[in-house]
């Protein structure tokens, strides 16, 4: 797939639907989390709101385009998804998701809960997006 930013697969609207009920179960595993009273809440929370809204990125790619980002770099998945799309919104709204990926993910110290409710906003804005966008 030359001219697609970065490495991509194929995927068909199956694929989009699939990707999209994995975004919708990631982005209720956040939701149930980070209403929990732990201190680490909010990190294992923002960790589900990243992967649901990667997993957004992917079915609106795949139902809009028939690719996904396959990259080790999440941050193709910007490119692609702004290529795709032209929705700059959508585009930001995965890039600072994005920016929450190593805290939520691999971070020694726990997300603030301002992060993590923007994390989450950002998650739910991307998955509403797919909804529309998969059929």
């Amino acid at each position: 797939m030359s001219g697609r930013p970065g490495r991509t697969g194929t995927c068909t609207a199956v694929d989009a639907r699939t990707r999209l009920r994995q975004a919708q179960l990631h982005l209720e595993a956040a939701e149930l989390v980070q209403s929990e009273e732990l201190s680490e809440a909010a990190t294992v929370a923002t960790g589900n709101a990243v992967l649901a809204a990667i997993a957004a990125a992917d079915a609106i790619c795949c139902a809009s385009a028939g690719v996904r980002s396959r990259g080790q770099d999440y941050r193709q998945a910007i490119a692609l998804l702004q290529e795709v799309t032209a929705d700059a919104a959508l585009a930001r709204a995965l890039r600072e998701i994005l920016d929450l990926e190593d805290a939520g993910h691999h971070g020694l110290s726990n997300v603030s809960s301002a992060n993590c409710l923007a994390a989450l906003r950002r998650a739910k804005a991307l998955v509403e997006a797919a909804v529309v966008r998969v059929r």
